[in-house]
């Protein structure tokens, strides 16, 4: 019989599953749509939106979200609305005002985000777009905090759904543009926040939810959100960094090509991913589950890594056929190359989530920020000499050799020779 929070770790993951696979083929039956319904460069233009979005929600979270998932479940059940309410707040004004400063520099951040941005519709979407994706990570986020992950499937359930309808019923209607696609995510992100009565939170008490309140509370948390932030960044901002990098580097049928072949990429990848997340969800107020959670959990996730590795460089063309003949022929090299950054990113979440759990945020923030530098630096040169297939050889060239710096301190609590201590840098208490 498991131990009980072995058990839990692994219902977290599989609510974690469940709402990525849930999504992920209702995602993929709508690119499939909107690949097949809509020419190349309006497809190319909703990726460069969304890429943006996914990159300035990065910048503007402000470690909230990461922050919700640590120490949610540890608040009174009083304070945890306001607690939450007040970090949603505070990350979508961020990200409200970074999607504006967007706008105002357009003109200078590549064809994609021009064309975008030229477009009062097109604009003001990507606006509310940018702040809804916001807003949804949040959610999502203080849901595995708090354990709710039913909460967090419906929500993204629902958002899928809801972006595949809205998609249909704009090619009945014979709405085959950009700004129809923007439209569908935009739209669906904004309503699928009526999933947030799921997270169970009480009522604030009377007083506890008025300005001077929330002020106190982001002083409270305010450093060590921030810590967080900084470590995010360090390591999960890379993949928004390609993106963006893709938006700006190519054009836009170009980039309707490699957006696709690294959705289907992100989807499976995601899996390894999650599984680290649920560790560090479960181990975040428990140092003493470390050994052996990562005992499980590492060759787990290389495992289903290698497993992913082997099927997509096999099967990449058969993968990519339900976008399209174009997308087959176009993709097909790109989608064999950024599989290749999987293994890399097991050891690299590991690691974040080992030193999250030591208290070594400002290490390990030092680490990952060097990392990120090199990955986005191999990625844009890539891109810059060799277009889509050099923006995905120079990243996955660059994580790799970060992988092989990090993998000693994971292998030694994968021992459990490590010793859990904590800097006075990094400490989350």
């Amino acid at each position: 019989m498991q131990p009980p929070g072995l058990r839990r770790l692994f219902t977290t993951f599989s609510y974690l599953v469940a709402k990525q696979g849930a999504t992920a083929v209702l995602g993929l039956a709508y690119w499939a749509v909107a690949t097949h319904l809509f020419s190349a460069r309006d497809v190319g233009l909703a990726a460069a939106a969304s890429s943006t979005a996914f990159f300035l929600g990065a910048i503007g979270a402000l470690g909230i979200p990461l922050l919700l998932v640590a120490e949610l479940d540890s608040i009174p059940a009083a304070l945890r609305r306001v607690t939450f309410s007040t970090g949603m707040y505070i990350s979508c004004l961020a990200v409200l005002i970074l999607s504006l400063g967007t706008l105002a520099l357009s003109p200078f951040l590549g064809g994609s985000l021009r064309i975008i941005c030229a477009d009062s519709t097109t604009a003001a979407l990507f606006v509310i777009g940018s702040v809804a994706t916001m807003g949804t990570l949040t959610f999502d986020n203080a849901a595995i905090g708090l354990h709710r992950g039913s909460a967090q499937l419906w929500r993204g359930s629902l958002n899928a759904v809801l972006k595949l309808a809205i998609v249909g019923v704009l090619v009945l209607a014979g709405t085959r543009t950009a700004s129809g696609l923007l439209f569908a995510w935009a739209v669906t992100l904004v309503v699928s926040f009526v999933c947030i009565p799921m997270l169970r939170l009480e009522p604030t008490p009377a007083g506890e939810g008025n300005l001077s309140h929330r002020v106190a509370l982001a002083r409270r948390y305010g450093v060590l959100s921030l810590q967080h932030h900084v470590l995010n960044l360090s390591i999960n901002s890379v993949f928004y960094i390609v993106g963006l990098i893709a938006a700006l580097l190519i054009l836009p049928r170009q980039l309707a090509y490699f957006s696709t072949a690294f959705l289907v990429e992100s989807t499976a990848m995601v899996i390894p991913y999650l599984l680290a997340l649920s560790l560090f969800a479960e181990i975040s107020g428990d140092q003493s589950l470390l050994h052996r959670h990562v005992r499980r959990t590492l060759p787990l996730g290389l495992a289903l890594c290698g497993g992913i590795v082997v099927v997509a460089e096999v099967a990449a063309p058969f993968l990519l056929r339900i976008f399209g003949p174009g997308y087959v022929m176009n993709g097909t090299t790109a989608l064999r190359l950024l599989v290749l950054v999987g293994p890399a990113y097991v050891i690299k979440d590991h690691y974040v989530a080992i030193r999250r759990a030591q208290g070594r945020l400002g290490h390990a923030a030092k680490v990952m920020a060097a990392g990120t530098c090199a990955e986005a630096a191999g990625a844009a040169l890539g891109g810059i000499y060799w277009g889509v297939t050099g923006l995905c050889s120079g990243w996955a060239v660059a994580a790799s050799a970060e992988a092989v710096v990090v993998l000693p301190a994971v292998i030694r609590v994968f021992r459990g020779d490590a010793p859990a201590v904590s800097d006075p840098v990094g400490s989350p208490r």
